[in-house]
């Protein structure tokens, strides 16, 4: 299992930075390249298509105050299997928040440890910092 973590700390109360990415069902407002998101409440699933139609699915596993836990059902074009990860908002203080995000998986078959690490972390990091960009920060 390879697995990774980011952090970032943005110029924004905790509350205001949730309120960008605490709806699990609305990643379009700050992942980057999204194109739109199909909701199933029920099942607690999204579909995500990208731009280029690429799809994958996940699925919320746990959430709380300021917190989703979620796992790739469908990863699509990513390279990676057993996907799950955490994103956790946390305050530092009335003005100042930071975000970390926890994620482990295998490599999809063919593709190296490095490489899937590699694209998984730099799109991580792009959608922090999009958000960072969406707080004006």
């Amino acid at each position: 299992m390879t697995a990774f973590s980011l952090n970032q700390h943005y110029d924004a109360p905790a509350a205001e930075v949730w309120d960008l990415v605490g709806d699990f069902y609305a990643v379009e407002k700050w992942m980057p390249g999204v194109a739109g998101v199909l909701k199933n409440e029920n099942q607690q699933t999204r579909v995500i298509t990208m731009h280029d139609g690429a799809r994958l699915v996940e699925r919320l596993t746990d959430e709380g105050p300021l917190f989703h836990h979620y796992r790739f059902d469908d990863p699509g074009p990513v390279p990676v299997r057993d996907f799950t990860a955490r994103l956790t908002v946390t305050a530092l203080g009335p003005d100042r928040s930071e975000i970390d995000w926890a994620a482990q998986f295998e490599s999809a078959p063919g593709v190296t440890e490095e490489a899937a690490t590699t694209a998984m972390v730099g799109f991580y990091q792009a959608c922090l910092d999009k958000i960072a960009a969406e707080l004006g920060a």
